[in-house]
């Protein structure tokens, strides 16, 4: 039987630290009944945390952690409308100034990426 375990990835941390920072939080706050709220969340965040960690589904964890960390990545592309028919063109970004040549009209325009 295999058993492989997902071990410590970016979402699984930034829960245990999310964790630590609302224990510290209901630690400070002396109102017992407003202590509880981020308590209970501290306790729900390191519970999701230990069970990515120890969960053996690593294609669905991994599936979860890259949509994560997709939020965080910027586009490579930048897109411009052709000023002739109006058309999406796709170009790298951080080019400078480049002459964008439309694939539907073959009109050249020029833009700053």
């Amino acid at each position: 039987m295999d058993n492989k375990r997902n071990g410590m990835d970016s979402l699984a941390f930034l829960f245990l630290i999310l964790a630590v920072v609302l224990a510290v939080l209901s630690s400070v706050i002396q109102n017992g009944t407003y202590r509880l709220i981020p308590a209970a969340m501290a306790a729900a965040c390191l519970f999701y945390s230990v069970f990515r960690m120890a969960s053996t589904n690593i294609g669905k964890r991994r599936y979860e952690a890259e949509r994560f960390s997709g939020l965080f990545r910027k586009d490579p592309y930048k897109r411009f409308r052709c000023p002739g028919c109006k058309t999406l063109c796709r170009v790298p970004r951080n080019k400078g100034k480049i002459r964008i040549t439309c694939p539907n009209c073959k009109k050249q325009f020029v833009r700053k990426t």
